[in-house]
């Protein structure tokens, strides 16, 4: 798979950098994206085949948007949340009704799962912060049920779009937070991660499918579908 660490990506630095920063998380999200941001997540949701009483988890979830946007839409469905931050679970849990969701902190790189125990697993903007992707990649494929569906969205193209946008994003990090550097590394990791076409390549070579690819916000955002 493509290397993806060109930037300090150890488990300890990213779990401190995601529990600094996990208080204003959400604000920040919204002004970046100008709101954007959970209209692709909701529409990215929509392109899933999910059915009623179907087992989802939600990889990397922060504070639990994927995961409400699912739940909200497909109220019979099991879904449980994962994350390395305990602060941003902590966030999920206080957003999320008591007993919707269940959320616990964990490494995705080594799941507690048995094989095929998920119908639909999805990760939204966290494969890029993981020091060993390849491995989590890997531990999808094998929670996934066969049949089921992976949905991965992170940035896409790096086009002149993104880098007004990583400018805008520095910009306010610089205004809103205390945490400059933490935005600095996130717009790092976004230049150094691989462009959609190179992470089908890679999720493909790790047995999946390639199902459905839908770009946002001209090619900022990419979604990827992927089947085992």
């Amino acid at each position: 798979m493509t290397n993806y660490n060109l930037i300090d990506k150890t488990p300890e630095t990213i779990r401190i950098m995601f529990n600094t920063i996990s208080e204003k998380y959400d604000f920040m999200n919204n002004i970046m994206s100008f709101g954007t941001h959970y209209y692709v997540k909701l529409k990215s949701v929509q392109n899933l085949n999910i059915k009623a009483n179907d087992n989802i988890i939600d990889l990397c979830c922060g504070t639990g948007d994927l995961a409400r946007i699912i739940k909200n839409l497909y109220p019979t469905t099991n879904v449980t949340g994962i994350d390395f931050s305990e602060n941003m679970i902590k966030i999920a849990k206080n957003k999320t009704a008591k007993g919707k969701i269940q959320y616990f902190q964990g490494d995705v790189t080594n799941l507690p799962h048995p094989d095929n125990t998920f119908d639909i697993v999805t990760m939204g903007f966290g494969l890029r912060n993981i020091q060993n992707a390849e491995k989590a990649v890997e531990e999808v494929y094998r929670i996934l049920k066969p049949q089921g569906y992976f949905l991965h969205i992170d940035f896409g193209q790096n086009n002149m779009q993104s880098k007004i946008f990583e400018k805008i994003t520095l910009f306010l990090a610089k205004i809103f937070t205390e945490n400059y550097f933490s935005y600095d590394y996130l717009i790092k990791s976004k230049q150094n991660f691989p462009p959609p076409e190179s992470l089908i390549k890679d999720f493909e070579s790790k047995g999946f499918k390639f199902v459905k690819r839908k770009d946002y916000i001209s090619g900022i955002i990419s979604a990827q579908i992927l089947q085992k």
